[in-house]
């Protein structure tokens, strides 16, 4: 499923004293099928930019186009409901998802609005609740008794049982343990390999960036700062201090031993690699 953008421009409180420039004329042609990071500092545009591509925000200015769907400012979406259940989301904070009396009634809010029968929304809610790490016995409680953590399975649980074929993930593990966070990112990545779902993730994780993504957009001040591809990225620390985000463990390691004397290829960005590099140079000067 192709996603352009084309001149994106969002301006919060429009003509008013308290007017905020947001994003401004954000091109993009994001890589179908890949797993695309969305990174830079808090108030970047990043999750601004991520919440026209439902059409949950209409542009000011630019347009968006996903498919078949067109949106700008102006002009009415067709099938938006439809545009909804193909494009994904799952907010930053998961209370904003959560809203029913209980987690199974939640997670079937969504297939009973695109006309599932009570008995096959309840079926869907019993197929995708183990997927993001919980049980049944979950069901009949209440979404808001819940850990951050288990807010943020159930609000995933909420798209994923409608199948999109883009998933847009915001800060997808915050609030979950390493472990966690690692089956969630696992999860994500069956997604992309296996079922060929174009994924995006807003994060401020660089190791999960590094591991898992394809792609990297940097967003800073509401413009498209840099877009690489991941190794490319990563080869280059400076695109990270310049926006003030610590690099993965790998280019941490690798910038201390260029300083104590090694002389370190830019292209080595993982552990194993590295490592054998130090070996061979340590060897050689014994």
């Amino acid at each position: 499923m192709s996603i352009k953008t084309n001149k994106l421009t969002h301006a919060y409180n429009p003509g008013t004293p308290f007017e905020h420039l947001a994003l401004d004329g954000i091109t993009l042609n994001i890589p179908q099928g890949k797993v695309t990071a969305i990174i830079g500092q808090t108030g970047s545009g990043k999750s601004t930019f991520v919440q026209h591509l439902n059409a949950l925000l209409i542009p000011t200015s630019g347009s968006v186009d996903i498919e078949n769907y067109h949106i700008e400012a102006g002009t009415k979406i067709k099938d938006v409901k439809e545009l909804r259940k193909k494009v994904g989301l799952v907010f930053q904070f998961p209370e904003y998802q959560l809203f029913e009396e209980t987690i199974e009634k939640d997670i079937a809010f969504g297939p009973k609005n695109f006309g599932s029968t009570e008995e096959e929304a309840s079926e869907l809610v019993k197929k995708v609740i183990p997927v993001v790490g919980l049980d049944e016995t979950y069901l009949e409680r209440s979404p808001f008794d819940l850990s951050g953590g288990q807010k943020r399975r159930v609000a995933i649980a909420g798209i994923l049982v409608l199948d999109p074929d883009v998933l847009v993930l915001d800060e997808p593990t915050a609030g979950l343990d390493p472990q966690g966070a690692d089956e969630m990112m696992s999860l994500f990545m069956n997604l992309n390999k296996k079922e060929g779902k174009t994924v995006l993730l807003v994060s401020h994780d660089m190791e999960h960036v590094k591991n898992y993504c394809d792609h990297v957009i940097v967003f800073d001040h509401g413009k498209v700062k840099i877009e690489s591809d991941v190794r490319e990225f990563f080869q280059h620390p400076e695109y990270m201090e310049e926006i003030g985000i610590n690099p993965p463990a790998v280019i941490r390691l690798k910038k201390m031993l260029n300083e104590k004397g090694f002389n370190i290829p830019d292209e080595i960005i993982e552990m194993d690699e590295l490592a054998a590099y130090v070996k061979e140079q340590v060897i050689c000067h014994e």
